[in-house]
């Protein structure tokens, strides 16, 4: 049951300014919900509070917050009256009915509170929330242009390379994310003509991206799982037998992409030329 107290009044809502005063302790009680469990917790009017583990209420995670709970039990009690008021006037309700609503306003504003104020300040690993996916993985993009335009720019570089000694190869770039910079990763294929030309392409199309795996970690914590960068291949098996014609035309095409990217002259006369 999610509910709010006062200590040592013990009562459910704080109603007057006048109880805050003669109360020693205030503590608002709530809960939140993660993808696998839902914990409880308590916030005290002192700068404290605490998380209740569900499978062992025994044992709880102290942590220290700065929300002014004597402002926020006000604000839930008013938000409590006005969800009351807004529903009598359609229909009489019973006190069964204004407990039900004052459960859930209570759950859902400091469930709010908990997410938005309490997570993000806990010592690491903090709770991973599954309600906003966001904060969870973002898929491979640029900031200049867009992905298809920088694959076929991969695919361009591929097909001018004077020759490809691994068919079964795969050029491979990750995303830039705040622990990485974009380029090509270990295992990709590679010259030093390559290299060369994705550092220009990230460098002008700014790819970022990024997603969590699990790592065997607590399920419900950040440190359950690991960030790693989103990633775009480009296989090099249909680029290994290109007649010179095409290349010669690709290579053209290459000249006026990395023109327009700004590339130095000298590395643009190197990177183009056979």
């Amino acid at each position: 049951m999610f509910d709010v107290a006062v200590k040592p009044l013990q009562m459910e809502i704080v109603e007057t300014e006048t109880q805050f005063e003669q109360s020693e302790l205030i503590v608002l009680k709530g809960g939140f919900s993660t993808g696998d469990c839902t914990y409880r917790f308590e916030l005290n009017s002192d700068g404290t509070g605490r998380i209740i583990y569900p499978d062992c209420f025994d044992e709880a995670e102290e942590f220290f917050h700065e929300t002014e709970v004597k402002k926020l039990a006000s604000k839930i009690e008013e938000a409590v009256e006005r969800e009351v008021a807004s529903q009598a006037e359609f229909d009489a309700l019973d006190v069964s009915e204004i407990e039900n609503i004052r459960r859930e306003t209570v759950a859902e504003m400091l469930e709010e509170v908990f997410w938005e104020e309490i997570n993000q300040r806990l010592e690491d690993p903090f709770f991973r929330s599954f309600e906003d996916e966001s904060e969870w993985g973002e898929e491979f993009c640029c900031e200049r242009g867009t992905t298809e335009e920088f694959i076929e720019f991969l695919k361009l570089s591929v097909l001018t390379e004077r020759e490809i000694k691994d068919a079964e190869g795969l050029l491979i770039v990750e995303a830039e994310t705040d622990f990485d910079t974009a380029g090509l990763i270990e295992g990709s294929y590679y010259t030093e003509r390559l290299g060369e030309l994705v550092e220009i392409a990230c460098k002008y199309y700014q790819p970022s991206g990024f997603n969590y795996s699990y790592n065997d970690g607590c399920y419900d914590r950040m440190s359950g799982y690991s960030m790693s960068s989103e990633t775009i291949s480009v296989p090099l098996a249909e680029f290994t037998r290109i007649p010179s014609r095409k290349k010669m035309l690709g290579m053209i095409e290459l000249r006026k992409k990395l023109t327009v990217m700004g590339a130095e002259s000298e590395k643009l006369e190197w990177l183009t030329s056979f």
